[in-house]
């Protein structure tokens, strides 16, 4: 596995300042690089998430299918962004959702039991993962509020904001589901944003 995998994911450490170098060699030890190609599931409805994932390179949904087959993404996942079912993965349910990869991806992986090694082990790392689930809560409570107050413009202009370069690398129903309208309309809104 390509050094360049630790590399990426050992500079996303180091921009916290929270730990020393032999907590990291720490950290890197229990890490497990993944190289992921477009299209391959990293976890499907009916198994239990097991992994905290991190990702390095590429980018990542995670969806669900509702009862008549309609794929609803309930988030994107570019590099820096840690992905999860995080029900699944505290409970050990089987999950509801799937998460594939939309490009040929790296990861880096830590086990349930790493993780919590880790937090056991590390006392910043505790801190590091508050910060984690702190950002991730403020992205999903601006996320719910998008989704209830926007029109389907200013939903796709707080895409583009959010994602700056995502928005020109995944299929366009992708979009449209993640933002909860209709492929037909997002055609229409981005046809009318090109318009002088």
């Amino acid at each position: 596995m390509p050094e360049s995998i630790f590399d990426f994911f050992e500079s996303y450490i180091r921009t916290y300042d929270l730990f020393s170098d032999e907590e990291i060699a720490t950290i890197k030890s229990l890490a497990i690089p993944k190289r992921l190609k477009k299209r391959q599931f990293l976890l499907r409805q009916g198994s239990i998430c097991r992994y905290h994932t991190f990702v390095c390179s590429g980018c990542f949904r995670s969806y669900r299918i509702d009862g008549e087959g309609y794929e609803h993404i309930i988030s994107l996942s570019p590099a820096t962004v840690w992905l999860s079912d995080p029900v699944s993965l505290l409970s050990s349910s089987p999950s509801n959702e799937f998460i594939d990869a939309l490009e040929d991806s790296t990861i880096i992986q830590l086990s349930i039991h790493s993780f919590k090694t880790l937090l056991e082990d590390i006392p910043n790392f505790n801190i590091l993962v508050t910060k984690i689930i702190r950002d991730d809560y403020y992205i999903s409570r601006d996320r719910i509020y998008m989704m209830l107050s926007l029109q389907a413009e200013e939903r796709y202009r707080e895409f583009i904001r959010n994602f700056p370069k995502l928005h020109q690398r995944i299929p366009i129903y992708m979009i449209a589901s993640y933002l909860g309208v209709s492929r037909e309309t997002l055609t229409r809104v981005r046809s009318n944003m090109l318009e002088p």
